[in-house]
């Protein structure tokens, strides 16, 4: 690809961004805070992609992409760039049961489990052997994208998600063009574990500099009774607009984005900014998960 990666330039605009804000502070550049009130999903718009995740089937998470079933779709497990590539100071390997890294065979490290329909994505510390075979990556994480699987134009893309907390933790759900560079980008959220009760939400479209970032930093309305919250984003023709809870929180007016993008949702481990993601330590409480109820995506 012969833009930059993706994922670094986006997570190093957010980290120094991130690294001048308060801890419970809100903050808007670019985008517009909205009135209080509630947003629901318009009734014009239809089911396109769905995941619920109320099977068993684990082997729809890999490499390609294959396998899989009609509500319960493949997922590709890692970014476009290989895997060995760590991005943006980094400290976790995406990894599914087939990645061998450098060792002769596959590792059969499984960061993905699923139960009571959540699909659980499991950050934990590698064994002295493992992170031999991983580049001397001292954790493994889990990335789930339909980068092969399913892309639209325009849209409401919506996750339930329980996040992990602690010092390390970097949970999103975001969007990514199909035709592989960048920007735009859509981070319809991302958190940080040292910061519960946070997120930034933020739009990345072609501009001066190349990027032209758009972001909105914030308390979270309060989960539901069992941890979950929902999230969402409707990005239409003129705006993007972002939704926690039903509630509306940022929106975007006059983007420049407009082609088909795909979904990603992952749990990255540290990061070169200790203000925003700072390293794991002793109190991070490992393993921890990204808990993800279902992941739709609908269309007009």
């Amino acid at each position: 690809m012969s833009a930059p990666d993706p994922d670094c330039s986006r997570r190093r605009w957010l980290a120094a961004g991130a690294a001048l804000l308060a801890p419970t502070a809100a903050h808007a550049r670019g985008l517009s805070p909205v009135p209080a009130g509630s947003q629901r999903r318009p009734d014009a718009y239809r089911l396109a992609f769905r995941d619920d995740f109320d099977d068993l089937d684990l082997s729809r998470f890999n490499e390609d992409a294959v396998g899989g079933a009609p509500g319960a779709p493949a997922w590709r497990s890692r970014y476009r760039h290989p895997r060995k590539d760590i991005i943006n100071g980094e400290k976790q390997v995406y990894v599914d049961p087939m990645v061998a890294g450098t060792g002769p065979r596959p590792l059969g490290l499984q960061p993905f489990s699923l139960r009571d329909g959540v699909l659980s994505i499991r950050a934990d510390r590698a064994s002295p052997q493992h992170a031999s075979w991983l580049w001397g990556q001292r954790y493994t994480s889990g990335a789930i994208t339909t980068e092969y699987t399913h892309w639209q134009q325009y849209g409401w893309f919506e996750i339930r998600a329980r996040l992990p907390a602690g010092r390390g933790f970097w949970p999103a759900f975001w969007l990514l063009p199909k035709r592989g560079e960048w920007p735009p980008e859509i981070d319809v959220f991302e958190a940080s574990g040292s910061r519960p009760g946070q997120a930034i939400f933020t739009v990345h479209e072609p501009g001066p500099g190349r990027d032209a970032a758009s972001s909105g930093w914030m308390k979270l309305p309060p989960p539901a009774a069992d941890g979950f919250r929902t999230f969402a984003c409707e990005w239409t023709e003129r705006r993007i607009t972002f939704i926690v809870e039903g509630r509306r929180m940022f929106e975007h007016v006059g983007h420049r984005i407009h082609e088909p993008m795909y979904l990603l949702a992952n749990l990255a481990v540290g990061s070169r900014d200790p203000y925003w993601i700072p390293d794991p330590d002793e109190s991070t409480p490992f393993p921890s998960a990204f808990e993800i109820d279902h992941v739709h995506a609908y269309s007009r």
